[in-house]
């Protein structure tokens, strides 16, 4: 793992564009689960974004 230093407008800009792909990953669950289609690679897409997020949150 390598560790990087990021501004806080960078730092806003990230956690921006994992919520937005939380937000695209909910919406293609729904979607998916609405058709009767496996969505089990989306969970699993979906928890992964939310770690990231968590982890996302405590950066400085």
């Amino acid at each position: 793992m390598k560790t990087i230093k990021v501004t806080e407008k960078e730092l806003a800009t990230l956690k921006s564009a994992v919520w937005a792909q939380l937000q695209n990953i909910n919406r293609d669950i729904r979607i998916a689960q609405e058709k009767g289609k496996d969505a089990s690679f989306l969970l699993e897409l979906k928890r992964e974004f939310e770690e990231v997020f968590e982890a996302l949150k405590y950066a400085n």
